[in-house]
């Protein structure tokens, strides 16, 4: 499987993962005209500390997925066919706080990460990294892109904390986000829609096509627009929609 240098969004690597063994991708692999890393059959992403790897990413069977370096693999969740996501057991957490050292003192620059049985706080895997040098590209990151960033776009272990909160909160909720596949296409409602079928408008927004409209947070929320309306909140909030049938 294909995956991505977390804090560069480039570096491609293609991981076996009944192995490790991985290579790198060269571009005459890539598909014709793919011009950013959407357009690639990339299934997650990775980052290297002290010279060893680790990764997130999903599985054939909709599993996501941590694999340390020396071949451990903790399922974190899996999404239905429905999108909904269910929490696979044990339930896992992530911590990270400032690292120390045996004696108690501050290690500068670095952090602690761990993993948790969140059922009994018991560690299953902890590892502490450079999370100054994240700190640091982050601060010093002064493109275009900067604006829609944070640090969890550099830090890969920031990055995992957040989406196992986040598949947490999905999960128990029942929340179904949207959310796009390797080759662009979603499944909204129901029905698979290919990536030129997408149709997306924000609250505010002329209506450009009647139909049905389900909320990019909640695909379980939709309503009614006609074309030339003003696109709706929800609950007061805006939002962005996208477009899934006919009335």
């Amino acid at each position: 499987m294909w995956l991505y240098l977390h804090h560069t969004a480039s570096d491609l690597i293609d991981l076996d993962p009944a192995t490790g063994h991985w290579r790198p991708i060269d571009d005459a692999e890539k598909p014709p005209g793919a011009a950013v890393l959407a357009d690639l059959p990339v299934k997650g992403g990775y980052t290297i500390e002290n010279d060893k790897r680790y990764y997130s990413y999903w599985t054939p069977d909709e599993k996501f997925v941590f694999r340390s370096d020396d071949g451990a693999v903790f399922e974190i969740c899996q999404k239905r066919g429905d999108g909904s996501v269910v929490m696979l057991p044990p339930v896992l957490r992530c911590e990270i706080a400032p690292s120390r050292y045996g004696d108690g003192r501050l290690r500068q620059g670095f952090s602690q990460f761990r993993l948790m049985d969140a059922a009994t706080g018991q560690v299953l895997f902890e590892l502490d990294y450079n999370a100054e040098r994240y700190q640091r590209l982050y601060q010093s990151d002064f493109t275009a892109a900067a604006a829609e960033q944070d640090l969890s776009d550099w830090d890969f272990f920031i990055a995992l904390q957040g989406a196992i909160e986040i598949f947490a909160e999905r999960a128990a909720s029942g929340r179904i986000a949207f959310a796009a596949e390797a080759d662009g296409s979603a499944q909204v409602q129901g029905q698979r829609m290919r990536r030129d079928e997408l149709l997306f408008a924000d609250t505010g927004q002329k209506c450009p096509r009647s139909g049905i409209w389900a909320c990019l947070t909640d695909l379980r929320v939709s309503v009614a627009v006609t074309q030339g309306e003003p696109m709706p909140s929800n609950g007061g909030r805006p939002e962005q929609w996208v477009w899934s049938r006919s009335d």
